[in-house]
């Protein structure tokens, strides 16, 4: 919270539009609308505040000197789109340390870390495992895409009938995107079994290629495909009515007191995500 009067946001907002020499707010009697200066500015302001937090993470982390063997585990989206960027700045700040990461569904992580295969891991579905510490890290978002040529690219948004109307391409059984996917169907009274699931894959960039090439159309992590949005080969349909959020899970064990190494890695990783 800013804790500002509304005369001292207005001065702040008079400031900021006489600096770019243009209107950052529409203002009529009813309502305010942002301009396209307006919306530009705030991007910028994000990028900005976003290497103000990578920047303290960065330097908090050098103030350790850390070496060893960090053991990880991941289930796919954590594991193949979030961790490999956020383990190349860790190693970076800390050159003594080797990394080996494990990806595999989240099922499957959650008992290799029972098995002491693993020091923690990083997955996408709260485990019934009492073994389980499972702590709360991001607040994944989850988007409905289909090719870049669908039919309903066209609508601003797409009702949920709209969905089930579609063909389905699936993860396969017993993946954590699937899971939280099938939970949030069966909150709206929709059996997943409903679904017109055409595909099921093991991977989510197999989804995501069936996806561009016109076979169906899926829900995954937007981190998984910001890169083919941007490329222009995949859209992103707004669906109303299905709230499209998961949290990740940072998982150790219960019963054992996690070392010096993974400790430094978990709050590292805390203010690496924090931007997004």
């Amino acid at each position: 919270m800013l804790h500002l009067t509304q005369p001292a946001v207005s001065k702040q907002l008079n400031s900021l539009e006489k600096y770019y020499g243009t209107s950052l707010l529409h203002r009529t009697s009813r309502h305010m609308e942002v301009t396209e200066a307006g919306k530009m500015v705030y991007e910028y302001s994000q990028q900005i505040l976003s290497k103000i937090n990578e920047s303290l993470a960065d330097v908090q982390a050098l103030q350790k000197d850390l070496y060893g063997s960090l053991l990880l585990g991941a289930s796919s989206i954590p594991g193949e789109y979030i961790l490999p960027a956020a383990l190349g700045r860790f190693q970076a700040l800390h050159s003594q340390v080797k990394v080996k990461l494990e990806i595999a569904d989240s099922t499957e992580i959650g008992q290799l870390l029972q098995d002491g295969k693993i020091e923690a891991g990083m997955i996408g579905v709260i485990l019934e495992n009492p073994v389980l510490k499972q702590e709360h890290i991001f607040e994944d978002e989850l988007v409905v895409i289909a090719s870049s040529q669908h039919p309903l690219t066209k609508k601003k948004s797409i009702a949920l009938e709209d969905f089930l109307e579609e063909r389905v391409i699936f993860r396969e059984a017993g993946s954590g995107t699937r899971l939280v996917i099938e939970n949030k169907l069966i909150e709206k009274g929709i059996a997943p079994d409903s679904l017109k699931t055409r595909l099921e894959l093991g991977s989510t960039e197999a989804v995501i290629n069936a996806v561009a090439a016109g076979l169906g159309i899926s829900l995954v992590s937007r981190f998984a495909v910001q890169n083919r949005i941007k490329a222009g080969e995949i859209a992103v349909l707004p669906i109303d009515d299905l709230p499209l959020e998961r949290g990740l899970y940072f998982i150790t064990r219960r019963d054992q007191v996690i070392s010096p190494l993974v400790e430094a890695f978990y709050n590292f990783l805390k203010d690496y995500l924090r931007p997004y």
